[in-house]
């Protein structure tokens, strides 16, 4: 977790002299309590669902998970700015009495220009996952309606579920990915009796020993992010919008 430093009194400015810290009329006050309010309320907002057909014209990320090798640090992604900020606003919101949960954050990273990678380690496999959440943040300078798909999901008629919100030209998204942990998971304890919901690739993590309670092997995990655009009901290019990434995604999750 991270904290702020309470800072008060007087500031002190480049030159060495003291100037009076600036006063916050309480309007003002109450403005910025009534918006960490509502960013805290987002916390637990409900999904929305989105049973829409990806547009020709529509935005591809592909997403990978992929085991970390055991004992490597080689490929470990620093958190960025985003998550870091995620994690603050749980710890205060939980502080100041709203939802409390304990939160895991994967970094992604980006590879090929296109795909989104998120390395795996182990102790994910062994905790109880409540929400998976994959965060972007878009840049939406044309106040695009923008529609995300999981084209395992769509395939399988059923729905992708998101939330957003707008901040001017900015647009906050996640998307639920609890599906895919779930589906890591049994894959790692060999209890998953149907097909997945994924494209499974090459095996990771090497075997247990014979009689080991070890998890078994996990293997990478590919799917697809499609983001469509529209404006009045009308389909549009993401791309010709100015709809695209502003930080590398990162995972958060939510577990017991």
């Amino acid at each position: 977790m991270t904290g702020d430093t309470g800072v008060f009194g007087r500031a002190v400015d480049t030159r060495g002299f003291h100037s009076q810290a600036p006063r916050i009329d309480e309007s003002h006050r109450r403005e910025i309590a009534e918006t960490h309010r509502e960013r805290c309320v987002e916390l637990a907002a409900p999904w929305l669902e989105n049973t829409q057909p990806a547009a020709d014209n529509a935005t591809l990320i592909p997403l990978r998970v992929r085991p970390l090798s055991p004992g490597g640090s080689q490929g470990m992604v620093f958190p960025g700015k985003p998550l870091f900020s995620f994690v603050r606003r749980v710890y205060r919101c939980c502080q100041e009495g709203f939802l409390c949960r304990r939160v895991k954050g994967i970094q992604g990273r980006i590879r090929r220009d296109t795909d989104v990678e998120f390395l795996l380690t182990r102790e994910i496999l062994s905790i109880t996952i409540v929400r998976a959440e994959l965060h972007l943040q878009l840049s939406n300078p044309q106040c695009q309606d923008i529609h995300p798909v999981l084209s395992s999901m769509a395939k399988r008629n059923l729905p992708t579920r998101f939330n957003l919100w707008s901040h001017g030209n900015t647009v906050e998204m996640r998307v639920d990915l609890l599906f895919l942990f779930q589906d890591l998971q049994e894959e790692a304890s060999g209890s998953r009796g149907g097909p997945s919901l994924l494209n499974i690739r090459s095996a990771a993590f090497s075997s247990p020993a014979a009689g080991s309670s070890a998890p078994r092997p996990v293997q990478d995990m590919e799917l697809n992010l499609v983001l469509g655009c529209s404006r009045d009901g009308s389909a549009a290019s993401c791309e010709d919008s100015g709809v695209h990434l502003l930080h590398t995604p990162f995972v958060a999750l939510s577990y017991r």
